[in-house]
């Protein structure tokens, strides 16, 4: 619908998690005055939460970048550069530290808002390999990581993700996650509240938390001491097995080393185990029961499950549970899905084939662990990191000890970031280059389109051109392959039509020969015919098919893998920690609503009122003579902080509970305001301290004291 030449309204949707909502955006005279949802959107009809209302603060933020900057002094003193000098001088000083380092001297870090733009990681990914480096950083090892894994070993593919068809799901499980949230992480549903009513109306919701979130409110709720789910997933393992509750004939047909699963659970004291996660023994047993005797069910987990002691071993269970009650490929059960676009086919980087220069860890999906970025770069030795890119991330906040990598970062002879704010991060860098947003970008939805238990394909042009002199990540990526006489991020993807593909350019090819767009004639997939026929999304079928998630088995013998050394290793080291059961208060995370990890803090109705503050149970607050809204000192063996005490049930006995994404000192002037501190601070980076068969930092059940400031 447009209007007068001063005003218009766009139909686009929301690239900041897998919910990917339908958005209707009002532009007046060139500038983004108002977002809202898309009614008629094939999905999302009419949902959208407030952060995706706000990207408008975000988009005409007086904060954000808007040229390129050169660092002219002290940490976050920048001047403006012009484009050319920018690109002309890192082009050099890479061709100089190439050439007496060489290539695995430059390293990249990849953040979270990267998943969602089209092809985003394959250019970096591009570029990087172009400059002869495999050096790869993300945010894997403080999410996702210990999923891929699991998924890998399970399956064969780290990249293809299991989740619940909610649309015919009559019973499920919730463990660590909080979908009121997070709008059901790495499943996209933009209406996944509904669809968790729907199922609570049936059967029932169950959410396993060591706090009372909002979804537990919502639902029934099942109190766990923090970093203890593992043990409740192997109790009620055990206690399917143990009475029969399991599809024998299924495993046999379609699985290997059940039985040898089934051996070890069945060595686990039940009663010491309920102890260990707090929970009576009967009720996980007749938790168990509920879940093998619904007609259809799923146990889904997200990040709760993902940053404490045991990751590896908790994702892999919570996989085997799904699979030996019959879930996996059922409908209203446990799926993989297919998307628009196959980027996952394979794995280039199998487990265990690479391993990371400190620790001898092995990498998953070739990524190299996080945490380990300071002691990269201050490490003399062959392949030292030199050189840096930071695309869209902030690893000073997300990862354990931000301190050490700050003072690391001033040691590199280049770092290069690509971002819309000066952020605790670049603030090191030498230089930063404004990028676009997405709502000054076209994209496509090809990655978590695979996700999606109501299948659907939908393409944006840009609402607006990029703000002053804002560009995409490739053009910057491309621009320094020219200077350097290299090929582009996505030469790969040339044709004698299209010699210098773009990432929409890229997609574009993979969507017409993808299995989405393989139809014939006129009702052939294309981008042109979303943009003109489909605005507001297009169903490619009623409902993911459950039957075909068979199909991305990938392991050579094409069966379901349930037990391996390493997961034999991991429950020997589980059932030798003589901590399981301790008294010592334990620290885990948690997110608001308003926030997205640690860059929308600077949106003024975001951040309207916000105080992060430790929750802690009364009876804590009791023993430890703490009062509600008292400043306390928490420490744990690597650090300690000051946080403001907020007394509440909402957590269990023995915890404590604070948000991510805190502590600024950037460039961002209403966040630098937000009182609150870097909880990461108190996580370790030391190798030692990690999950060894991951390299997953420890950030959930972080062992505390506390005591009154």
């Amino acid at each position: 619908m447009t209007g007068p030449a001063s005003f218009s309204v766009h139909t686009s949707f929301c690239r900041l998690c897998e919910a990917l909502c339908g958005l209707e955006v009002e532009v007046r005279n060139g500038t983004v005055t108002r977002i809202g949802p898309d009614r008629a959107h094939v999905v999302s009809e009419g949902h959208m939460c407030v952060k995706g209302a706000r990207m408008v603060d975000v988009v005409n933020d007086p904060d954000r970048v808007l040229t390129p900057l050169r660092r002219s002094g002290a940490p976050g003193e920048f001047a403006p550069v012009s484009w050319d000098e920018a690109l002309d001088n890192i082009a050099a000083r890479l061709q100089a530290v190439i050439a007496q380092t060489g290539g695995n001297s430059v390293a990249s870090y990849l953040g979270n808002p990267a998943s969602f733009a089209t092809m985003h990681p394959a250019c970096l990914s591009g570029f990087m390999a172009s400059l002869g480096s495999r050096r790869k950083f993300n945010a894997l090892h403080t999410d996702t990581a210990a999923k891929n894994l699991a998924l890998e070993l399970t399956y064969g593919n780290p990249y293809r993700f299991t989740f619940p068809d909610l649309e015919g799901c009559d019973f499920l499980i919730v463990i660590g996650a909080n979908p009121a949230v997070s709008h059901m992480s790495l499943v996209s549903e933009p209406r996944a509240m509904q669809k968790l009513d729907a199922i609570a109306a049936r059967r029932g919701v169950v959410v396993i938390d060591p706090r009372r979130t909002e979804t537990a409110r919502r639902y029934e709720h099942l109190p766990v001491r923090p970093d203890s789910d593992v043990w409740l997933v192997a109790l009620m393992l055990q206690t399917i097995f143990a009475e029969g509750l399991h599809d024998e004939a299924m495993l046999e047909r379609t699985t290997i080393g059940w039985r040898e699963l089934r051996s070890a659970l069945g060595a686990i004291d039940a009663e010491a185990a309920a102890a260990a996660c707090n929970v009576p023994l009967d009720q996980v047993r007749s938790l168990a029961r509920r879940f093998a005797g619904a007609r259809t069910a799923a146990c889904y987990t997200r990040l709760g499950t993902g940053r404490g002691r045991y990751p590896t071993l908790t994702n892999l269970l919570i996989e085997a549970l799904n699979i030996v009650t019959g879930r996996f490929g059922q409908p209203g059960g446990w799926v993989i899905g297919q998307g628009p676009i196959d980027l996952m086919s394979h794995n280039t980087n199998p487990y265990g084939s690479m391993h990371s220069r400190l620790g001898n860890l092995p990498l998953i999906m070739g990524t190299a662990p996080g945490g380990s970025l300071a002691n990269e770069i201050l490490t003399p030795g062959d392949g030292q990191i030199r050189a840096l890119f930071v695309d869209s991330g902030n690893p000073v906040i997300s990862y354990p000890r931000g301190d050490r990598l700050a003072e690391a970062l001033e040691q590199l002879e280049l770092m290069v970031s690509l971002d819309l704010y000066v952020n605790e991060t670049n603030r090191h860098a030498h230089y930063i280059l404004p990028a676009a947003t997405f709502l000054e970008r076209a994209d496509l939805n090809e990655l978590w389109g695979a996700n999606a238990p109501r299948p659907w394909i939908q393409y944006s042009d840009p609402v607006i051109p990029p703000r002053g002199e804002a560009r995409l990540e490739f053009d910057v990526y491309a621009a320094i392959a020219r200077r350097m006489g290299l090929p582009g991020p996505l030469a790969h993807f040339a044709t004698p039509a299209c010699p210098e593909p773009g990432p929409i350019e890229a997609a574009a090819v993979l969507l017409r020969t993808g299995k989405w767009g393989a139809a014939a004639g006129e009702d052939e997939l294309t981008i042109d015919r979303l943009r003109d026929e489909f605005p507001h999304g297009m169903r490619f079928r009623d409902s993911v098919d459950a039957a075909g998630s068979h199909a991305f088995v990938a392991h050579a013998d094409g069966r379901l893998h349930l037990w391996s050394e390493l997961q034999a290793g991991e429950l020997n080291r589980l059932l030798a920690d003589k901590a399981a059961a301790g008294e010592q208060m334990r620290l885990f995370g948690r997110r608001r609503l308003q926030a997205l990890n640690s860059w929308m803090h600077n949106s003024e109705r975001l951040s309207r009122g916000d105080r992060p503050t430790l929750q802690i149970h009364p009876d804590d607050a009791a023993r430890l003579n703490i009062a509600d809204g008292a400043m306390v000192r928490v420490t744990s063996s690597t650090g300690s902080l000051s946080l403001l005490a907020e007394v509440t049930d909402q957590v269990v006995p023995g915890s404590a509970s604070y948000p991510h994404g805190y502590g600024h000192e950037g460039g961002w002037q209403r966040a630098n305001g937000i009182a609150g501190a870097n909880i990461n601070l108190l996580a370790s980076d030391d190798i030692a301290d990690w999950e060894q068969v991951s390299g997953i930092c420890l950030l959930d059940g972080i062992p505390i004291c506390i005591e009154t400031a």
